[in-house]
């Protein structure tokens, strides 16, 4: 299996974006990451360039993140117990996230 380099790596286009997800948890995404919740940086995961997931593990909260190739942002959470659901997002930028270069090496 022939691995790319770091710098030729994907990277999700997250843009910033602001939601409200229940339990009072105010999320705010800077373009191209990292996510906030209620001001706290979370852990991001980015699986495509149209999926991330972060995770508060002090809340023990996970947000999934989509992003459509037109712009539209759809967020849900993921909380203890197995609670879940939709949240509302605000406002964002629909042109999508940053391209600088990505962070490797992590899991």
């Amino acid at each position: 299996m022939l691995a790319l380099p770091c710098a030729l790596q994907a990277q999700a286009a997250l843009p910033m974006v602001n939601g409200t997800c229940p339990g009072g948890r105010e999320v705010h995404a800077d373009d191209g990451g990292p996510v906030y919740v209620n001001g706290k940086e979370t852990r991001l995961k980015r699986f495509n360039d149209d999926y991330v997931e972060a995770h508060d593990p002090a809340r023990d909260v996970t947000l999934s993140i989509t992003t459509s190739a037109g712009g539209g942002v759809q967020m849900s959470h993921t909380g203890q117990g197995g609670a879940n659901g939709g949240c509302s997002v605000g406002r964002h930028d629909a042109r999508g996230g940053s391209h600088d270069a990505p962070v490797c090496g992590g899991a």
